[in-house]
């Protein structure tokens, strides 16, 4: 008889149950140490001893390794660089201060850990090489040529740049009449088939092309996708010379505001002047036709009652003849002969009573 036979059955079931337990914590520990998994946005390098084994893994999923290597983790998507501001000269010797941004990604992540190990000592590589790319790229040209993107207010006509003002009385105020910002810059220089040869952009295109070159020289593992000037301050001398230029421009710009003001002005005014004289004289004269339409009709009126009666009109013209000619302390010396005392002597006995007195006055 065995010793297992010699076991009593509940000693028996909990070796088993014991047994059982100890294949599956061996296995999750297997498990644990051997499998590892990879996101989307990770790529892994997997290291024996501190030595780098294999390729690295990009492939999102569950994954296999030895329980003796270790996973070292990269971040696969873009990532951004912020250096600090870099002072330089440009060619026309003006200093200025420059203020760049950039994106890269970890291409080679075994080149990186070798080279690098960490996205912290990457920033502080990438200082070096894009300020060095930076200086030796913007000391190739003028400060303008750097500041410019291109020729376009010279490029345009003068029928194309207008100021309209929003009025439907003020007419459009043309290149000619007020100054245009930047008009008296140089332009960029273009080739035979009109592209440009300096600017922003072929700066910015120069300096990736040449940390690029440096990069594959050093060999880092990394990817520089594109640079990008954040600031280009300038230095407090040329900075005041700016400011003085700015303020001399706008200046001319508020002269021609101001100029186009008065001369639309004085226009309106005599707009309105002759508008005015216009509506005085046709007054004047519908009050002269009106004046001698009732001068007329007096006149006829006049004549009408003078004929109708000539000796009471006779009558009537001496009265108003004394009426206006003797007044209350009025003295005269007339001889009898007067032609005022007419009336009087035309009076007869048997004519009746004589007419009223004047009214005194």
């Amino acid at each position: 008889m065995s010793a297992d036979d010699e076991d009593p059955s509940p000693n028996r079931g909990a070796k088993r149950s014991l047994l059982v337990l100890l294949v599956v914590l061996v296995l999750g520990g297997l498990g644990w140490t051997t499998l590892y998994t990879v996101t989307e946005w990770e790529q892994a390098v997997i290291t024996q001893f501190g030595e780098v084994v294999g390729d690295p893994v990009t492939d999102a999923g569950l994954h296999f390794k030895m329980p003796y290597q270790q996973v070292q983790r990269f971040d696969a998507r873009l990532l951004r660089w912020d250096g600090s501001e870099t002072t330089t000269i440009t060619r026309d010797r003006k200093t200025v201060n420059v203020d760049v941004t950039a994106r890269w990604r970890i291409s080679d992540a075994k080149q990186f850990l070798e080279a690098i190990r960490s996205t912290n000592q990457a920033d502080t590589r990438l200082n070096g090489i894009i300020a060095g790319a930076v200086k030796d790229e913007i000391a190739k040209y003028d400060l303008y040529e750097v500041i410019r993107s291109s020729n376009r207010i010279l490029e345009v006509s003068e029928d194309e740049i207008t100021i309209d003002l929003e009025s439907p009385e003020m007419e459009n105020i043309t290149v000619e009449e007020v100054a245009t910002l930047g008009s008296d810059l140089p332009e960029l220089p273009v080739n035979a088939e009109g592209l440009y040869l300096a600017g922003r952009p072929i700066v910015l295109d120069n300096i990736l092309a040449e940390a690029r070159k440096r990069l594959r020289q050093i060999g880092l593992g990394i990817s520089l996708e594109d640079i990008l000037i954040k600031q280009l301050n300038y230095t407090e001398e040329i900075e005041e010379n700016v400011y003085a230029q700015m303020n001399a421009e706008l200046q001319k710009i508020s002269a021609g505001f101001r100029s186009q003001g008065r001369r639309r002005a004085e226009q309106r005014l005599g707009e309105m002047e002759r508008e005015l004289a216009q509506i005085q004289s046709e007054a004047e004269r519908r009050a002269q036709i009106i004046r001698g339409r009732a001068e007329a009709e007096s006149i006829r009126i006049f004549a009408d009652a003078y004929n109708q009666d000539p000796e009471f009109f006779r009558f009537l013209r001496t009265l108003q003849t004394y009426e206006t000619s003797l007044g209350a302390n009025t003295q005269l010396l007339l001889s009898t002969d007067s032609l005022l005392f007419d009336l009087l002597k035309d009076i007869q006995p048997g004519d009746g009573p004589l007419p009223p007195a004047l009214p005194e006055e």
